[in-house]
């Protein structure tokens, strides 16, 4: 009975770490290591890819919210948490922290003028997001990938349940082939 107390103090413990590193480090600087993991980036692509994270987010939260509409409290604290993202970072932002960051030996930036995460930043990064890695040690992209392809195929086949028929059957043939690469698809994972 004690081991599962201290384990369950010892993993909060573990929480509170993660929370006070997270509330020193800001939220600039998490995105900018977030995105910086996979590889090095330049400054827009940094802008560009926070921007499709906070996208990704959001339609996340979207189809959650569609899931969950029975759960009134769930989805305020959503909606409250959703709406305090900016989607996109500016220059006059990023920039500044970019010169921060390689301050303080997190980022370095390459003769090509792409920033990349040094030890000290690869460091951080693990311990800020390792609970998030599968076993290998990375982020499991792939399956993660596939999960936002099949939200966003879900959501644009929602859309077009919504629209009138009429405006559908100048795409018959279209919606056809569709659902037939779909049909093999499926039929594929059997094999």
């Amino acid at each position: 009975m004690w081991d599962n107390w201290r384990d369950k103090l010892s993993s909060l413990k573990d929480v509170h770490d993660r929370l006070e590193e997270l509330g020193r480090l800001g939220g600039l600087r998490i995105w900018i290591i977030h995105v910086l993991e996979d590889n090095p980036k330049n400054g827009v692509e940094i802008m560009d890819a926070i921007q499709e994270h906070h996208e990704t987010m959001h339609r996340m939260h979207d189809d959650r919210m569609r899931h969950m509409k029975d759960d009134k409290h769930y989805q305020q604290h959503l909606q409250r948490a959703m709406k305090r993202t900016s989607r996109r970072p500016s220059p006059g932002s990023v920039y500044p922290m970019l010169k921060k960051m390689v301050a303080e030996e997190l980022i370095v930036k390459q003769e090509d003028g792409r920033y990349k995460l040094t030890d000290k930043g690869q460091e951080m990064a693990h311990k800020i997001f390792g609970q998030f890695r599968s076993s290998a040690g990375q982020m499991d992209r792939g399956a993660h990938a596939v999960e936002h392809s099949l939200n966003e195929i879900s959501s644009y086949i929602s859309l077009l349940e919504n629209i009138k028929r009429e405006k559908l059957i100048p795409h018959e043939e279209r919606i056809g082939e569709l659902s037939e690469r779909l049909k093999k698809m499926k039929d594929s994972l059997k094999e």
